[in-house]
């Protein structure tokens, strides 16, 4: 019963200190890009921002960060944005009331990653065709006028890539 009652004043303590570390974070963006209304591609650009716009991440929704700089608030991907630990010359463990509490990290490598992960091979077995999720991913397809378009606003060239056919060496 001691160890519940203290688990229980430890998150009392705790929990808010860490919502408190939580609730926004210092970075910069790492290259020109649009910030968004909304954590959506199709929603309407509020802001275009600049390599090195300083701001504070408020919240985060997938690969989305909800950003508020001095001059707009908005949405972008996370791999746009460099966050304060990161920056060089910021405490191992963080400015935040979390980080002084926890102490510095060593030897810390952070690896971000977007895509498919843990699905094995008894997943693919059980695997079953979905209409409803293919109308779902229906709803996301653009023109090839409009991919273009966004390509060029973010700063991405087109680049030729000559067909693999797994027999070349």
């Amino acid at each position: 019963m001691p160890l519940l009652n203290w688990l229980r004043c430890a998150i009392a303590i705790l929990g808010p200190l860490a919502a408190m570390a939580a609730a926004a974070q210092p970075v910069t963006v790492e290259r020109d890009t649009p910030l968004y209304a909304e954590a959506r591609l199709d929603s309407p650009v509020v802001a275009n921002l600049k390599k090195g716009t300083a701001g504070e991440a408020m919240a985060k929704s997938g690969a989305w960060i909800n950003l508020k700089t001095p001059g707009a608030a908005g949405w972008l991907f996370s791999f746009n944005v460099r966050f304060a630990s990161a920056q060089p010359g910021a405490e191992a463990g963080g400015a935040s009331v979390l980080g002084r509490l926890v102490g510095p990290r060593e030897n810390v490598n952070v690896t971000s990653a977007m895509g498919v992960r843990g699905i094995g091979e008894e997943d693919l077995r059980q695997a079953r065709f979905n209409g409803d999720q293919l109308k779902l991913l229906d709803r996301y397809a653009v023109s090839k006028a409009d991919a273009e378009s966004s390509a060029q606003a973010s700063g991405l060239n087109a680049a030729r890539v000559d067909y693999f056919d797994g027999q070349s060496r």
